[in-house]
């Protein structure tokens, strides 16, 4: 083996190898997607997942019908608190999910 044949260049894919640092305690299946997810996929997916947040957390139509007394079924949790409940987590998942996406990429300081 010749010192020119340490340098030469191997065909493995395009997305930097994941380290202990940018992998964090994510397992190693989502990183690998997050690092192979293009920049342009990463905004279209999450610009989706909060284009729905907002649209459901601005309507007061969906929230009106939830609090429709027919559609209670019992003495139970309104169902427009239960609305409200579900859309905070899918926010907050949202979120949780774009930062775990941004802290596998490395692309968080």
């Amino acid at each position: 083996m010749t010192p020119g044949d340490a340098v030469r260049p191997t065909a493995q894919s395009a997305a930097p190898p994941l380290t202990r640092r940018s992998a964090g305690t994510l397992s190693g299946r989502f990183a690998r997607w997050a690092v192979a997810l293009s920049p342009r996929g990463k905004w279209a997916l999450f610009g989706c997942w909060f284009a729905l947040d907002a649209v459901l957390a601005l309507a007061p139509p969906v929230y009106w019908a939830a609090g429709d007394p027919r559609f209670q079924s019992g003495p139970g949790i309104p169902l427009s608190v239960c609305y409200f409940l579900v859309l905070g987590a899918h926010i907050s998942a949202g979120v949780v999910a774009l930062y775990c996406v941004e802290s596998a990429r490395g692309e968080i300081d």
